[in-house]
């Protein structure tokens, strides 16, 4: 049984997703997922004035004439969610990252069904933990959100490359994934760029410093600083500006690090804040998304 407070967050997050969806299908951002699936329909004789990178080459030979494919939006996507459910996302400041990373589900999840497409869920620390298979309807939503906020996670360390291959197992058509994580994990650029050849990946990095609480502590003095995930302690001088100064050019290194490691593979990348509103950074990814579609067409 949920306790009355956890319900009371499942419906709160529901509800702000709900709106924040409604909000960015009125923009058109919504748009940004359709047309990014294409499906063969068929084969006609080619015209002047057709892209010769389409002709079917085996059609034309056998009816000695030029014949070019035919492609056609596909009217329902899937969009998949990979959640980290990890240690290091139950820190933050004034929300642990999880929740933030609720919300992010639960807006993507809700646009997903507003245009009609499914949506499923994976979580995932060390291992993957569990497999919502993609489906259409509001309790569908409520259970993802549900999930990501309560699911009894036990998981130390984060293996992002094992959840993206079984992903690439358990999903065979392409669809629309979104990683959601702090990516502090090792060793996933092979697997992120498989699945990114298969699939439309978007990475969402939820930011993370390098070690919460100390670049804003300030006059704070000497604090012991845990890692969630490996348990080591460590001792620092918080009001060290030159401690500070270092730890803030690190989290932007990092950031700019990861945008082009992951670009590199073949993925989307933006980062999402905790302490923010986390529906700007995903508006802007949609409309910057909605762009590119402009530019090419």
């Amino acid at each position: 049984m949920l306790s009355p407070e956890i319900i009371a967050r499942i419906k709160a997050l529901d509800l702000r997703g709900r709106h924040a969806a409604t909000d960015l299908m009125a923009g058109d951002y919504a748009s940004a997922f359709h047309g990014r699936g294409m499906e063969f329909h068929e084969v006609r004789e080619y015209v002047p004035g057709d892209d010769v990178r389409g002709i079917d080459w085996n059609v034309t030979a056998r009816m000695n004439q030029p014949f070019i494919k035919v492609f056609r939006e596909e009217r329902e996507l899937t969009l998949m969610l990979l959640v980290d459910v990890s240690a290091s996302l139950a820190s933050g400041k004034r929300r642990s990252r999880r929740d933030a990373a609720a919300e992010v589900g639960a807006v993507l999840a809700w646009l997903a069904i507003k245009s009609n497409d499914r949506v499923g869920l994976m979580l995932f620390g060390d291992s993957v933990e569990l497999f919502v298979p993609p489906r259409k309807g509001r309790g569908h939503v409520w259970r993802i959100i549900r999930d990501v906020l309560t699911w009894p996670s036990h998981a130390k360390g984060t293996n992002i490359g094992g959840a993206l291959d079984r992903l690439g197992q358990m999903l065979p058509r392409r669809a629309v994934c979104f990683v959601i994580s702090d990516f502090l994990s090792q060793n996933f650029d092979s697997s992120l760029a498989r699945v990114a050849r298969q699939h439309d990946l978007t990475c969402i990095q939820m930011a993370c410093e390098p070690m919460d609480g100390v670049t804003n502590g300030l006059g704070a003095g000497v604090i012991t600083v845990t890692d969630r995930e490996t348990g080591d302690i460590l001792e620092v001088d918080a009001s060290d500006p030159i401690l500070r100064s270092k730890l803030e050019r690190l989290q932007t290194e990092r950031h700019q690090q990861m945008d082009e490691r992951l670009r590199k593979c073949g993925a989307d990348f933006f980062e999402v804040s905790s302490d923010e509103n986390i529906v700007d950074p995903i508006a802007a990814y949609l409309r910057g998304q909605n762009a590119g579609r402009r530019r090419v067409q």
